[in-house]
């Protein structure tokens, strides 16, 4: 796979970004350290100004998304969205949305914004093809032993709620998920471990269809 050539402008805005995030750590850190957990209701307060400011126009207000183009936030977990936003200004991880958004958050802006998240309540619907959602229980929760395919709960847990390095998909959209998983496949989104690649690759269309189906209506 050849390497993507970056832009000067792009470039600069990672260097600047880059920057500002280090200049931000050490004083960030130590009071993050320093707070109370759970999460104190200033930094929830912080979040949602940000998110209202920031997010809100693809994200939704409370983390619901707005369109099938754009993830739920809502419930997920903060330190696996904090580094998700990290990637985002560095570059890690690529978007002409996210690079901007992201780049413009101090390290304490991040934190406050990824804790206002976890802290909403996704909203589930109810399965439109409850016999689809059905099939997706059998993918998620055993996989194919037939063909190799790994349960989807080894990694991403009981529930789909995931953990600070996995995301939580219980409740999300099942077209956004569905669209990431041909991204892996065809590797216009690559995981750092390499691993989603490899799994969605062994996928078949009705099993993505189904276990997107099931983790859209899990609470």
């Amino acid at each position: 796979m050849g390497f993507k050539r970056i832009s000067p402008q792009r470039r600069r805005l990672q260097v600047w970004a880059a920057g500002l995030w280090v200049a931000g750590w050490a004083v960030c850190s130590a009071a993050w350290a320093a707070g109370p957990v759970p999460p104190a209701a200033d930094d929830i307060a912080t979040g949602a100004q940000l998110a209202a400011k920031h997010c809100a126009s693809c994200h939704g207000a409370t983390g619901q998304g707005a369109s099938t183009d754009f993830p739920n936030l809502a419930g997920q977990n903060e330190k696996y969205l904090a580094k998700q936003l990290r990637d985002f200004a560095s570059g890690q991880r690529d978007s002409t949305v996210m690079d901007m958004k992201a780049a413009v958050l101090s390290e304490c802006s991040i934190r406050a914004v990824s804790r206002y998240y976890q802290s909403q309540t996704p909203k589930v619907a109810p399965a439109k093809d409850p016999m689809l959602a059905n099939a997706g229980a059998f993918v998620y929760e055993r996989g194919n032993p037939y063909t190799g395919l790994p349960a989807c709960v080894s990694c991403h847990g009981t529930g789909g709620r995931g953990n600070a390095e996995l995301p939580r998909l219980a409740g999300q959209n099942p077209l956004y998920i569905e669209r990431q998983l041909k991204k892996f496949v065809d590797r216009s989104r690559v995981d750092e471990s390499a691993v989603m690649n490899v799994i969605a690759s062994r996928m078949s269309e009705i099993e993505m269809k189904s276990v997107v189906e099931y983790l859209g209506a899990m609470k």
